[in-house]
C-alpha cells in the first residue's frame, strides 16, 4: 500500500493492534503484575508453565514422546524445577524434529526465520496471537520509560527492504522506518527533516544506526539535544562507545530488551545495567556454563521447552549481564583471542571516521574497514592503523582500508567483527 493511503487508513490499521483482544489482555496482565507480590508472580509463572507443558504433551508429538521417556507427569507437576528432567533442545534438534514440534490444534500461524548468525538459519512457526502478546510486552517495557502506545510516535532504524529509498511508513506501529544503512553526512539532514515532519518523540533500532546518526550530527554541529524522550536499542550488541555518543548528542537515556525470533525469552534492561527476565513471558534457567535455557509461554503453535540459546547470562547483583554470540572475536596465530569488548579505543583521529568494522579472513591478520567523513591522508590512515595495532598488540597484524559502506547481515544489522576464519 502506498504511504499516502497508509496514512489515510492509519487509525484503522493501528486499531487492529492496540484494540486486539489478546494485546489488551496481555497488556492488562502486565499492568496488574507490577503491583503483585513476588509470591503471586511466581504462582502465575508456574501456572503458565504447567499449562504450556500440558498443552505440549497433549498436542505436540515430540514432547509427548520426550515427556514419557524422561518420566515427567505434567498433570502432577508441583514445582517449576521439575522440568529439569526434560533434555534441553538446541537448534539442531529443532531442525531434525521440525514436523513433530508442531501443535496439532493451532491452525492460524505463520513462519519466521532467525538471522542465522551462528550458522544455519532456524525456521519457526508462530501462532498469530503471539504477535499481539509480544507487542504487549514491548509496549509495557517502553511505557516504563515514557512511551505511550496510544499517542507516542517512533522513528525506527532497522530493516533492509527499502527498494532504493530510505523511509517507509508503518501505521501498525505508528512509526516511520528509516534505512539503517544509508546514514551519512549527506543524507542526515533528510533523515532529521522526515523525523521532525512526522513528530517523532522516541527512537528505536539498531545501536549502530542510531550511533551513526549521532556521530554525523556531531560532525556537522546539528543540535539534537532533548528532541527525543528516549532511545530503545535492539538486536545488535551495544558497545559503550555507542551509548556515550548517543547520550552526548541526544541528551536522553538508552534502554534495551533482550528477545529473539523464536519468542521464548524476554529480558528487560533495568537502569542501563543488567537485565531481568520477565517471568510472565517464559521460564528461564541458567546452566552451569551460563547458557540461557528458556521455555516460552506465548507461542502455542511450536512451543520451545528447555530451549538452549547460544547466549549466556552471568549474575549482576540481583540481575543478569547477557552476552551474545554476536560479540565476535579475533584470532591470533598462536591461539590468542581478542574479544569485541577489548577493541574499544578513544582517539581524536576517530572523529574523522563515520564508522569502522573488523573483517578477519585468516588467523593472525585483520582488516579494519573505515568510512571517513572526508578523504584521509596517508598519514591519517597510518595513524588509524597504529591506533588499533597498539590496542590489539602483536598477536594480530592490522591493515586499514577506506571503504564506502560497511558490511551488514541479511537483515541489515551491523556487526563490529565480521569473522570468516574457519577451523
Amino acid at each position: 500500500m502506498p504511504d499516502p493511503l497508509k496514512q489515510m487508513a492509519a487509525p484503522v490499521i493501528r486499531a487492529k493492534l492496540i484494540y486486539n483482544t489478546e494485546f489488551q489482555k496481555q497488556f492488562n496482565t502486565l499492568e496488574k503484575a507490577q503491583y503483585s507480590s513476588a509470591a503471586d508472580i511466581e504462582k502465575m509463572q508456574f501456572e503458565k508453565l504447567k499449562a504450556v507443558l500440558i498443552h505440549a504433551y497433549e498436542h505436540v508429538p515430540y514432547y509427548h514422546k520426550i515427556f514419557d521417556k524422561c518420566g515427567l507427569n505434567v498433570y502432577n507437576i508441583k514445582d517449576s524445577s521439575e522440568i529439569s528432567k526434560i533434555p534441553t533442545l538446541d537448534k539442531a534438534e529443532i531442525i531434525a524434529n521440525f514436523d513433530e514440534l508442531q501443535a496439532d490444534d493451532i491452525d492460524d500461524f505463520y513462519s519466521a526465520t532467525t538471522g542465522g548468525s551462528t550458522g544455519t538459519p532456524l525456521k519457526v512457526n508462530l501462532d498469530r496471537d503471539s504477535i499481539y502478546k509480544e507487542r504487549a510486552f514491548i509496549y509495557h517495557f517502553w511505557e516504563q520509560h515514557g512511551y505511550s502506545y496510544k499517542s507516542s510516535k517512533m522513528a525506527s532504524f532497522r530493516g533492509t527492504d527499502f527498494h532504493g529509498g530510505f523511509i517507509k511508513y508503518n501505521p501498525l506501529y505508528n512509526e516511520i522506518q528509516l534505512n539503517p544503512c544509508e546514514i551519512n553526512t549527506e543524507t542526515i539532514s533528510e533523515y532529521i527533516k522526515r523525523m521532525e515532519s512526522f513528530g517523532v518523540d522516541f527512537l528505536h533500532g539498531f545501536p549502530s544506526a542510531i550511533y551513526s546518526l549521532c556521530k554525523c550530527a556531531k560532525q556537522l554541529n546539528i543540535d539534537l539535544k532533548n528532541k527525543y524522550k528516549a532511545v530503545f536499542l535492539i538486536s545488535e550488541n551495544i558497545y559503550d562507545f555507542q551509548r556515550k555518543m548517543i547520550k552526548e548528542v541526544l541528551e536522553c537515556d538508552t534502554f534495551a530488551f533482550f528477545g529473539h525470533t523464536e519468542r521464548a525469552v524476554f529480558a528487560e534492561q533495568i537502569g542501563g545495567g543488567g537485565y531481568r527476565f520477565n517471568p510472565l513471558y517464559g521460564y528461564v534457567q541458567i546452566d552451569t556454563d551460563g547458557s540461557i535455557i528458556c521455555t516460552g509461554f506465548i507461542n502455542q503453535k511450536m512451543p520451545l521447552i528447555r530451549y538452549r540459546l547460544d547466549d549466556t547470562a552471568t549474575p549482576y547483583y540481583d540481575l543478569f549481564k547477557i552476552e551474545g554470540h554476536r560479540d565476535g572475536v579475533l584470532y591470533g596465530n598462536d591461539g590468542e583471542i581478542i574479544s569485541a569488548a577489548m577493541l574499544e579505543v578513544h582517539s581524536p583521529i576517530l572523529d574523522k571516521i563515520a564508522n569502522y568494522q573488523f573483517v578477519q579472513e585468516y588467523k593472525g591478520t585483520v582488516e579494519v574497514n573505515v568510512i571517513p567523513f572526508n578523504n584521509l591522508t596517508e598519514r591519517e590512515i597510518e595513524s588509524v592503523r597504529d591506533l588499533f595495532q597498539n590496542k590489539i598488540g602483536l598477536a594480530i597484524t592490522v591493515q586499514v582500508n577506506v571503504v564506502r559502506a560497511m558490511e551488514y547481515t541479511s537483515r541489515g544489522k551491523y556487526k563490529l567483527i565480521i569473522q570468516r576464519v574457519r577451523g
